[in-house]
């Protein structure tokens, strides 16, 4: 199941400054100098997770 997120993005250079919600940037003074980015993803079960990380662990 895909999950689509929206993000409002400050940059300084190429660092991000700030990353946050459209909803929660509704009184910021830098608004106008952040992009907009939407971002679809695949979101994994816990246990997938902690699976990938305990197989990596035991190729080292």
């Amino acid at each position: 199941m895909q999950k689509k997120i929206k993000l409002k993005i400050k940059f300084i250079g190429s660092e991000v400054a700030c990353a946050k919600s459209p909803i929660n940037c509704k009184g910021c003074k830098d608004e106008k100098n952040c992009e907009t980015l939407s971002v679809i993803y695949n979101p994994y079960p816990q246990r997938d997770i902690i699976n990938c990380f305990n197989n990596s662990e035991k190729r080292r």
